[in-house]
């Protein structure tokens, strides 16, 4: 078998190949150039690559030594490379002692350090920011990597080694009202209170000292008031993400966070929903998941929206039913979030940077391209063809594709799921120019005229937002408790409730019930089963991404995934 490798898109940027200098080339390159070729393409997040450009620069005796010393360990935290950005730090501390820009190394190191797990050492490094221009900033590095302790026992440690620190103070008395609070906390939640002049109606007032931990609401259409014999097969996937919830709600219970699960039976009419949150206890809820249809989900959302409760759709992609209510979620990536993320790859890796885009006549699949041809454009691409594709007439298609021109042309992306236009895809290029990249969805993989022969053949880059690795530690582990428990293999449905209640309980821990108003600050928090995910989009800031990696499936043989490459 050839070499080459059958590449799959899943929502975010893969670090791109950039031609590096060669090595007489970077003989008689000059410090500037070489600084500079550093800072671009860290800036360009590739940031393996910086490194490589910056560390000879770093390890020199010209005046750029201390500055490519700190882009060299930024690129590295970048690549989760901490011992490298760790070592290149204490390299600059020792070298260049009075660098006027130490305070931003110390900054740095501060988030290396926490990164690391060394908290009490990076809160040292903090404590020397006093009165600096980073002062504010280091105390919101502080709260930031506060906030992501859950262990109750180390932040029990650093409160006895940081005793007059009021940010490790406030974050364990967040993290008591949160769901740590036991009877005997009492004393020593009034004391932080009473030390640090903390708001003692937040802290001290019988809601937030609650113990009975979080209430949620499912509002999921079950049918149960239906012949089971009829709708068992149509509600399945209801209760597959049901059971995968409920392996979530023992997880968590497990790390001390308490989840109380109410379930609710609402199908797609609004009567059925409006008589579930017509129920006193709706408004006491500290989140509710569902409904599922779009119609219903609207009502939910203005529920939400008047009593202040977040509410999370779990499947759908239209980020026309959240968008600007800030208490309404999606779980999943929408349709503008994968292209544009798809396009932002595609820029980023293919050469040149032209494109020709052909879509299915169908909503998605024009929104898909419009999103796509919008970011590839405004990055600097230029869009050669941009047509829509009718399937259903297998000699138009054909004549659509085998017309194109793919002279010059850096990629085709092409979005549809239909056979006709995939065949047709992949045998224009396959017979004009088979190292063409192809980025189309993952749907490809289920048409069984298209042999994975060929697709190893060609350069297809699938988006796939779903994807997690089959043979991951995780997944093992979920897989073997699924299947103890409920005797079956668990679907698709399964993870992504799992996923779902996990990420979202592990918020109200973190944040309590309003964590809306402290998602946006966050970055990209790893899922269990989905790398990358928790991530708001800036422009759609009611999307709670679960993007993911590129992977590359070697071995076509027993299809083998190896995930390479994490972004973020």
């Amino acid at each position: 078998m050839n070499r080459s490798f059958w590449k799959n898109i899943a929502g975010l940027m893969l670090i791109g190949a950039l031609a590096l200098p060669t090595q007489a080339q970077a003989q008689t390159q000059d410090p500037a150039t070489t600084y500079n070729n550093g800072k671009v393409l860290l800036q360009q997040q590739k940031y393996t690559l910086a490194m490589a450009e910056l560390q000879p620069l770093a390890n020199s005796t010209t005046a750029y030594a201390p500055e490519a010393s700190y882009f060299y360990a930024l690129a590295a935290l970048k690549a989760d490379k901490l011992p490298e950005a760790y070592n290149m730090l204490l390299q600059l501390q020792n070298q260049y002692p009075k660098w006027s820009g130490m305070n931003d190394a110390d900054y740095l190191l501060a988030n290396i350090l926490f990164e690391q797990g060394d908290y009490q050492r990076a809160l040292s490094k903090l404590q020397e920011l006093q009165g600096t221009p980073l002062a504010t900033d280091a105390e919101g590095l502080k709260r930031y990597y506060l906030n992501r302790l859950n262990e109750r026992a180390a932040f029990e440690e650093l409160l006895q080694q940081n005793p007059r620190d009021k940010a490790v103070a406030q974050a364990f008395a967040d993290k008591l009202i949160g769901g740590w609070y036991r009877s005997q906390d009492r004393t020593t939640l009034e004391n932080i209170v009473s030390r640090f002049n903390l708001d003692r109606n937040r802290y001290l007032s019988k809601g937030a000292l609650r113990t009975q931990g979080f209430n949620v609401a499912l509002l999921l259409p079950f049918q149960l008031n239906q012949d089971y014999q009829q709708t068992a097969r149509r509600s399945q996937f209801v209760t597959d993400m049901y059971a995968g919830i409920k392996l979530a709600q023992d997880s968590l219970q497990k790390q001390g966070i308490n989840i109380n699960l109410y379930t609710y039976d609402t199908g797609a009419d609004t009567a059925s929903v409006n008589r579930v949150l017509n129920l006193p206890e709706l408004k006491q809820m500290d989140l509710l998941v569902g409904p599922l249809y779009k119609s219903t989900a609207k009502v939910a959302a203005r529920f939400a929206a008047q009593n202040n409760i977040n509410v999370v759709n779990p499947l759908s992609q239209d980020l026309e039913m959240v968008r600007g209510n800030t208490n309404a979620f999606l779980f999943e990536s929408s349709v503008a979030t994968q292209a544009r993320q798809a396009a932002t790859y595609a820029y980023q890796n293919f050469s040149p940077k032209t494109a020709a885009i052909l879509f299915e006549n169908a909503k998605d699949d024009t929104t898909f391209a419009y999103h796509y041809r919008q970011q590839f454009t405004k990055l600097g691409g230029k869009v050669r063809t941009y047509r829509k594709v009718n399937s259903s007439q297998a000699t138009a298609t054909a004549t659509l594709f085998n017309g194109l021109n793919l002279d010059d042309l850096g990629h085709i992306a092409v979005f549809s799921d239909k056979m006709t236009a995939a065949v047709n895809a992949t045998s224009v290029v396959q017979s004009k120019a088979s190292k063409l990249p192809i980025v189309t969805y993952d749907k490809w993989l289920d048409i069984s005229q298209i042999t994975l022969r060929q697709l190893d053949n060609l350069e297809v880059y699938f988006i796939s937002p779903k994807y997690f690795a089959k043979q991951s530690p995780a997944n093992n582990w979920f897989r073997k408790k699924y299947v103890s428990k409920f005797n079956m293999a668990p679907s698709a449905y399964a993870y992504a409730g799992f996923e779902m209640m996990y990420y979202f309980g592990t918020l109200l821990q973190t944040y309590g019930p309003q964590f809306n108003q402290q998602l946006q600050a966050t970055s990209i928090k790893p899922g269990v089963f989905i790398s990358g995910f928790g991530y708001i989009d800036p422009s759609s800031r009611n999307e709670v991404r679960q993007d993911n990696q590129f992977v590359p499936i070697t071995k076509l043989d027993n299809l083998q995934l190896t995930v390479v490459n994490q972004v973020y």
